[in-house]
Formats: C-alpha cells, structure tokens, sequence
C-alpha cells in the first residue's frame, strides 16, 4: 500500500509500508541499475519512517557533507580570527593578493560587464 506524504520543500513522497518495502527492494535495485534515483520510503501508517538510496546517492551526499562541514569550519575559524584581530593585525588588499600570488596588473578578460 501506498500513502502520498507531503515533504517540507513541498514534494510528495509515497510512502509504503514497510512489509511492502521489503518485499520491493529488490525492485527498486533493478530501477537504479537502470538509471532511477528514486529513493524508496517506507513506514507505517503513511509517515516516513525510512528510506533506501542508491549507493551512488550515498556517496554523492557523503561528499556534499564532508563539503559542508569543511565550509562550517572555515566559516568558523574565520568567524573567530576575526572576532580576535586588532587593526594591526590586518594587511592591505595589495599584500594579501601578493601573498596569494594574485597579479593584480594583469586584466581580466573573462566573462562579466567590460569597464570603460
């Protein structure tokens, strides 16, 4: 049996129970192999309980979160060196693109409005 359930972003997940789901993940497995990224959710009384991805899925939100969390802790440690530095701390724009090996004569032709 199958129960439409509303998720926050507002997409709908069916939801099937979960003797049902055991009894089709062997189909599911044939549809990823096929190329099918849809998870399968299951739980009882029509609420999420779970869900079953794709190892592929897996992996790729594995990296998206080892991703986040090094962002959280530059963000972080930015955060608190910034928090923690007096004025004499602080260097130019020039020795920062220096230090950064940044040439900072050089024009850049790439893709954005043209100054005049």
């Amino acid at each position: 049996m199958q129960t439409p359930y509303n998720l926050p972003n507002g997409d709908t997940a069916m939801v099937i129970d979960t003797d049902t789901a055991g009894q089709s993940l062997g189909r599911a497995v044939q549809l990823w192999r096929e190329g099918a990224t849809e998870p399968l959710f299951y739980g009882s009384e029509g609420r999420p309980e779970g869900v079953v991805i794709s190892f592929d899925q897996w992996a790729e939100y594995e990296a998206l979160k080892l991703e986040a969390e090094t962002d959280r802790r530059v963000a972080d440690i930015t955060r608190e060196r910034l928090a923690n530095a007096g004025p004499e701390d602080w260097i130019s724009f020039e020795d920062a693109a220096r230090e950064g090996g940044w040439d900072l004569d050089v024009d850049d032709e790439g893709p954005g409005p043209k100054g005049n």
